[in-house]
């Protein structure tokens, strides 16, 4: 979910229109916001898709395997269904339903964009700890009963799942720091220009 903006120009544009409340936003101001509900959708998508997924693959552990790690792997893939819908909910909705376009109104939009993706990001870091925390349990089955757990199965989840996911998390907590320092500007920005208006 990139925000990249370039805040003292638009700022420029802003302050030398018309302070008017209803100021209509020319069709560039409009571009970038369009192409941001329009990624909104691709990710809700790619999101129920997954989330239709991992449904699909809790149904068929439970039904066909019946063990105690079937069940647990069916666990986190639920709670996978449910964070995506959650995510879905409360992260893309806003953004695909807004539709104040004056010129305050898209300003606010790259607020919340901004705010919004934040917490986008912020779940995933949940959903790659809760896959290290599978990875964990699955190295606690292995020591209880070996048997239970496949060499394979643990072998793929600690050398490709958990290095990825550690690295995820790291990556996505500079993403976090950089969308922090882009809110700041984003609210005095919005605030001036809200007070230019009144």
């Amino acid at each position: 979910m990139n925000n990249e903006f370039d805040f003292a120009a638009l700022s420029k544009s802003w302050q030398q229109q018309p302070v008017a409340a209803a100021t209509v936003p020319t069709a560039a101001d409009l571009t970038q916001a369009r192409q941001r509900q329009r990624q909104q959708w691709l990710l809700l998508a790619g999101e129920w898709l997954g989330a239709a997924a991992m449904a699909g693959t809790a149904l068929w552990l439970v039904t066909s395997m019946q063990d105690w790690l079937s069940y647990i792997a069916a666990v986190f893939l639920l709670i996978g269904v449910l964070m995506s819908l959650y995510v879905s909910w409360h992260v893309h909705r806003p953004l695909l339903a807004y539709d104040n376009w004056s010129s305050s109104g898209v300003l606010a939009f790259r607020l919340r964009s901004c705010q919004l993706s934040l917490l986008y990001y912020r779940y995933n870091q949940l959903a790659c700890a809760l896959l290290v925390l599978f990875v964990v349990v699955l190295w606690g089955l292995w020591f209880w009963q070996p048997a239970l757990v496949p060499a394979a199965m643990l072998k793929f989840y600690s050398l490709i799942a958990l290095p990825l996911c550690l690295y995820g998390i790291y990556l996505l907590q500079q993403r976090i720091g950089n969308k922090q320092q882009e809110i700041a500007p984003l609210q005095a920005l919005l605030q001036d220009f809200q007070s230019e208006t009144v």
